[in-house]
């Protein structure tokens, strides 16, 4: 495994001084750096990481690089219809637009490194709060070499109607990129935040991404967040996004990926308070020799709190997926309840997926708790009636599958993202 510990180190430092960021900041790097390369690679079940390499010293503090012109459609498309929008490419703050009615309610949107500026105390309060800079080796390197990003906040009593965006493009040009996202919904506000990470090309096998998503609902907020990915092969991706659910607060996850990457992904809720609640949609669009690693999580520990999981994997090619679904309900988290349902579909017979179901109860008086899961080939009743009544074997499948993925990719909130995804999906279908 390469670290290149000198020249990353050196980067660290370079981070602090280009952005001239506070000593608590520097500190919080420099923690995190050394975190990381103390901290052993975590063991996964069915994701063999050990035999993969790092190499992430080049890592770029300026890229000069151009959009897709996809990325660059999408980001207009959302400028268009009058939603904000902040847009990164290989971690360079490349476009940001917050309407002018936004700021005067006194919501912040803007990147990492000007939050950082501008309202050093509101994020420093929260930062790292939610996904500790040493819980793993690839949050820890997110930690000490985060660039871009975006900050995101709700004062009390606020609600936001349209979605904020933020867009982030990896072009290749970069050894590795690191963004970093905080969204803080203050008491009774309510949020629909949609993050798109696009890997517009491959990249030499080899290389890192990390990619952290923190989430604060307090009580009465409701949030909704929105991942949508397309990673591309070569890279290891690795994917950590957490909220912290305060009493009677709600966040509501949806997590979508298309491409042929290898990804290590968390979708994790901590339901703290009393009566919190959350949920996870996610589906993945597997082809090639995609793998996937997916864990969607709930941690119950306020009474009363409830989720739900909903997971569909579709996987073409030699595409591989793992779907872990956990919950956790600690002990007195009483009238605590939570569902799990995950179903996968192998278009090729040379397609693998796994579905891996948990539950760890440790209190009594729960309200429900149960799982499902099931992997298998799509039913050929179903196509032969399709095609019974005239429907083509290719068009009677594409319909089958968007079955399964289309209440998910419903639930995106904002429109824009919603034809980029299902545009995704039809390429791989067609």
């Amino acid at each position: 495994m390469t670290e290149g510990t000198s020249t990353l180190a050196s980067v660290v430092q370079e981070l602090s001084r280009k952005y001239a960021e506070p000593e608590w900041l520097k500190e919080m790097r420099e923690s995190a750096w050394n975190s990381y390369v103390n901290t052993p690679v975590v063991r996964l079940e069915k994701s063999d990481l050990s035999k993969r390499s790092w190499e992430i010293e080049n890592l770029p503090l300026d890229v000069q690089s151009t959009a897709s012109d996809a990325v660059d459609a999408l980001v207009q498309s959302i400028v268009e219809s009058g939603a904000p929008v902040l847009y990164v490419r290989d971690g360079q703050v490349v476009r940001t637009e917050v309407p002018a009615s936004l700021s005067q309610r006194g919501v912040i949107v803007t990147d990492m490194h000007t939050a950082v500026a501008q309202h050093g105390e509101l994020v420093k309060a929260h930062l790292g709060s939610v996904v500790r800079t040493d819980e793993s080796k690839w949050a820890a390197l997110n930690a000490a070499l985060w660039q871009g990003g975006a900050f995101v906040y709700v004062p009390k009593n606020t609600a936001v109607d349209v979605a904020v965006h933020f867009v982030h493009e990896d072009t290749g040009a970069g050894a590795g990129i690191a963004p970093r996202i905080l969204v803080v919904a203050d008491e009774n506000s309510s949020l629909s935040f949609v993050e798109v990470h696009v890997a517009s090309s491959e990249k030499a096998s080899g290389v890192v991404t990390s990619h952290v998503a923190e989430v604060v609902a307090k009580a009465n907020a409701r949030v909704t967040f929105v991942s949508s990915n397309q990673f591309r092969k070569g890279p290891t991706h690795f994917a950590t996004s957490r909220a912290l659910v305060h009493q009677d607060a709600s966040v509501d996850w949806v997590f979508t990926d298309v491409g042929d990457g290898y990804t290590v992904g968390l979708l994790e809720s901590e339901l703290q308070g009393s009566g919190s609640r959350s949920t996870i949609r996610a589906l993945g669009m597997g082809y090639g020799r995609q793998h996937l690693d997916l864990t969607a999580s709930m941690l119950h520990e306020g009474r009363y709190s409830t989720s739900d999981i909903v997971m569909h994997g579709v996987l073409r090619g030699r595409a591989n997926s793992i779907y872990r679904s956990s919950t956790h309900i600690f002990k007195n988290a009483v009238g605590a309840g939570s569902e799990q349902h995950d179903r996968m579909l192998m278009l090729d017979s040379t397609a693998r997926a796994d579905a891996i179901p948990m539950l760890l109860i440790d209190e009594n008086d729960v309200q429900r708790c149960g799982h499902a899961a099931s992997v298998g080939r799509i039913d050929e009743n179903q196509i032969y009636y399709l095609m019974s009544r005239g429907i083509p074997k290719p068009e009677a499948t594409k319909m089958v599958v968007w079955g399964y993925l289309q209440p998910t990719v419903d639930a995106i909130p904002s429109a824009g993202v919603r034809e980029f995804v299902s545009n995704l999906i039809d390429g791989e279908l067609a």
